[in-house]
């Protein structure tokens, strides 16, 4: 990633110098170029980062000049014989290493490699000091380092912007002067981290903690990591913090939950997991449950073990091919799931909304029964007795009765359609006197069918139109004694081949036979090909 050239002078009319050193290997990402001159006078010692120097052959007043440039980024060696040792003991302290003549050639390419690895070691810091800067201040966070009394010891960028000073200014300095703490402040302890400083201290390990800091005039919330920083024996030295500002985060949840308190229906927030997260004060009043019980939980904690019910048993769920309905005694709300994506398009979590859809759902259901029931008589018609066959299978164990009214249409040329009306209306009220409503149909003008299911034998179907017939003359037929009113009744069970179609066509041909006879009658089709009949 980088190199580096070292520049080494040696002054010195001894070439067997540079020969010796040139046997060192330069370190890694390093190389070095030699220039062995006696002409001390004409160098320019700041272009060299070694200057080795001779006293057979430098003067000593060429440590004048030393003395300008010298600094940790230049060494200098002096080599001395007996005769020159005057000039090391005045001036040792510009000498980083000093070498003895006459020279042993191994302990001289020793010392020089430790020259050259001081230089190494040195860039290498350097670069380390640089590559943690450069990190930590490209940084939005607050980043910062401090030894174990609470002294900051280096800080990015961002903290300096925060607190509006310079890292000459914080460096050194304690939370109190940093972070402009009133007087008053700092004794009640608020604002102040201190704290969790001890915490992580004790620790040893790394901590995470909600913090509020005074920035100014204004109050910040912080998500703040706390790490322990230990010498080489072990021992904790101080921290490194690293610091999130989530102010703004935080505003904004509370802007949403104002928003999602003040909408007309309950809402509820979940994450990409459907983890609830988020509700307003309408769910909780719907759900009937504390709201640290189910925050966090799965949606489907809401919902009883049956899956048909909301824990509270007082929504009934039904799912429809369009929706969700939680339905109650008096009221229907329609689940609406949003899902919330971020700025990849990426599923980040959902929003349900609960909307209310009582009206709606009642006037669907209205016309529902309107569909399906005859407005007469309130009984199912035909188009609902053809939903039922097509929708629910013919099982074994059922019947079919149909039930014409006998000298109907005498009832109305005589006596007009409004009393042909009232025979209806009182022969549908016997028919739900007897029967269940969910399985009587009014086919159209004065026929009618009965679904009887479940049935065991043959007993119940004739015991059935026996009740009928009987039913009929007393509460029918003495109602309108002016007319000749009765009814027939023809019948069939299933035999096992579980079609209605063919079920419906015997039962008409029951029928027949029953007016064929004399009507005020009933003819069944068994299991078995035998017609039971009677009056």
């Amino acid at each position: 990633m980088y190199h580096r050239l070292l520049k080494i002078y040696i002054a010195t009319h001894d070439p067997q110098l540079e020969m010796i050193l040139q046997g060192v290997e330069p370190e890694e990402r390093f190389s070095h170029q030699f220039l062995c001159s006696h002409n001390v006078d004409e160098i320019d010692f700041s272009d060299y980062s070694v200057i080795i120097l001779d006293f057979d052959t430098a003067a000593p007043k060429s440590l004048d000049r030393i003395k300008t440039i010298k600094n940790d980024k230049v060494a200098v060696i002096g080599c001395f014989t007996r005769n020159s040792f005057p000039v090391l003991a005045e001036h040792y302290h510009l000498f980083d290493q000093v070498w003895i003549k006459p020279f042993a050639d191994d302990k001289l390419q020793s010392s020089f490699a430790g020259i050259l690895r001081r230089f190494k070691e040195r860039e290498e810091v350097i670069l380390g000091q640089k590559y943690l800067d450069t990190l930590i201040d490209s940084l939005p966070e607050l980043i910062w380092y401090k030894d174990a009394r609470g002294a900051h010891l280096k800080v990015n960028d961002s903290f300096c912007r925060t607190v509006n000073k310079t890292k000459a200014q914080v460096e050194g300095r304690g939370h109190y002067y940093i972070w402009d703490i009133e007087p008053d402040e700092y004794t009640q302890g608020e604002f102040i981290c201190l704290d969790s400083e001890e915490i992580v201290l004790n620790k040893k390990e790394t901590c995470l903690f909600d913090e509020t800091v005074k920035c100014g005039d204004e109050l910040r919330k912080f998500k703040t990591y706390k790490s322990p920083i230990f010498d080489i024996d072990g021992e904790v030295i101080g921290t490194v913090g690293f610091a999130h500002d989530v102010t703004d985060l935080q505003n904004l949840l509370i802007e949403l939950n104002i928003l999602i308190e003040g909408l007309p229906f309950a809402v509820m927030v979940t994450d990409k997991d459907r983890n609830i997260t988020s509700v307003n004060q309408k769910f909780i009043d719907i759900f009937v449950l504390d709201r640290t019980e189910f925050i966090g939980k799965k949606v489907d904690f809401l919902i009883d073990e049956s899956k048909s019910y909301t824990r509270s048993k007082r929504w009934l769920i039904e799912r429809e091919a369009d929706g969700t309905l939680l339905i109650s005694k008096n009221k229907v709300l329609k689940i609406h799931d949003e899902k919330l994506l971020d700025v990849f398009d990426v599923l980040a979590g959902h929003v349900y909304l609960f909307i209310d859809v009582t009206l709606e759902h009642q006037y669907k259901n209205k016309l529902l029964i309107d569909a399906n029931t005859d407005h007469l008589t309130k009984l199912n018609n035909r188009r609902s007795l053809q939903d039922f066959m097509r929708k629910t299978p013919c099982q074994p164990g059922t019947a079919l009765l149909l039930a014409d009214l006998d000298n109907f249409k005498e009832v109305n040329d005589r006596h007009g359609h409004d009393e042909g009306d009232r025979v209806l209306i009182a022969f549908s009220n016997l028919l739900l006197q007897l029967f269940s409503a969910d399985n009587l149909f009014r086919l159209g003008g004065d026929e009618f069918a009965i679904m009887l299911t479940e049935i065991d034998g043959e007993d119940r179907p004739k015991d059935s139109a026996e009740h009928l017939l009987a039913g009929f003359a007393a509460k029918v037929a003495r109602k309108f004694p002016h007319t000749n009113i009765s009814v027939s009744i023809g019948g069939a069970i299933d035999a096992g081949v579980g079609d209605f179609g063919e079920l419906f066509k015997k039962a008409d041909m029951a029928l027949y036979d029953s007016k064929k006879a004399g009507k005020s009658a009933y003819t069944l089709w068994g299991k078995q090909p035998v017609i039971w009949s009677g009056k």
